[in-house]
């Protein structure tokens, strides 16, 4: 069986929503991930620098006819920050609108540092989600306080106890933070929604590592374990290429060539695996 491959808005951000899903035709994958919610992040030092091509409810009845006539399933809606001063009630219009497009999982950021707080967040978000037939998924990552690794994006499963919560996997988080292709395997695979696609070099911790998001590597390009990564995630997870190069728009390279690059790396790499969990 061929594995589906998504790309992620992330991959081309010069493009807007309507371009990147004829670039994700064009180029061969099957699915796409969009915006369509997507609030400033809090990094200190990084005021403007988060400017998300977002699909708005005016757009769509238009985009789920294009993802309709181009055979392309939408996988993620990104992305709902949690912490304590957020009205989860403000996230239900970008719930419904991703899930209105075929998305299945709402991507969250656990930016609440004090984990009981967090938790509780993460169980009410969750509820909301489950009304419009949502599962939530963490997105770990060293930069955010509230969830900077797989471990503890285990913990947050346990304590939160809801049955539509899990967490995906991105391999330059993943690497940053310590963790390794063991420590998915290690996972109850029902909470492995999704799997990403991304290099870089050298397999250090790093807990600032912000330059590095935006400037990844082609997968193969670099010295991530990826064919271990992808081994043990489980056989129905999707797999999407979420590789931000600012280099590459600064360069004038068309984001067309890139994710056209993008997929045959990534083709390359799924087509390789032996069969999996």
């Amino acid at each position: 069986m061929t594995r589906r491959l998504g790309l992620h808005q992330l991959s081309a951000m010069d493009l807007t929503p309507f371009e990147l899903v004829e670039a994700a035709a064009a180029s061969g994958y099957g699915a796409v991930s969009l915006f369509t919610n997507a609030p400033h992040v809090p990094i200190a030092g990084q005021e403007g620098k988060f400017v998300f091509p977002t699909v708005t409810p005016e757009m769509e009845r238009e985009m789920r006819e294009r993802l309709d006539a181009l055979g392309l399933a939408m996988v993620n809606a990104e992305f709902f920050l949690l912490r304590a001063e957020v009205d989860l009630e403000s996230y239900r219009a970008g719930l419904a609108l991703g899930r209105a497009l075929g998305a299945r999982h709402a991507i969250s950021h656990v930016f609440e540092a004090d984990e009981a707080r967090a938790t509780d967040i993460l169980g009410r978000f969750c509820d909301i989600a489950a009304q419009e037939d949502m599962t939530v998924a963490i997105e770990f990552c060293q930069m955010t306080p509230g969830c900077r690794s797989l471990p503890q994006a285990r913990r947050f499963v346990e304590q939160v106890g809801r049955a539509n919560l899990g967490f995906g996997i991105c391999p330059m988080h993943l690497v940053r933070s310590g963790g390794s292709a063991a420590d998915i395997a290690a996972t109850d695979p029902r909470r492995l929604l999704y799997g990403q696609l991304n290099d870089g070099h050298g397999l250090h911790v790093a807990e600032a590592y912000f330059e590095e998001v935006h400037n990844r590597e082609l997968p193969g390009k670099g010295d991530f374990p990826l064919h271990d990564i992808l081994s043990a995630l489980p056989a129905d997870a999707p797999i999407e290429f979420k590789c931000p190069d600012d280099r590459r728009r600064a360069a004038g390279r068309p984001a067309l060539d890139y994710v056209r690059e993008g997929h045959a790396l990534c083709r390359a790499l799924l087509d390789g695996l032996a069969p999996p969990r």
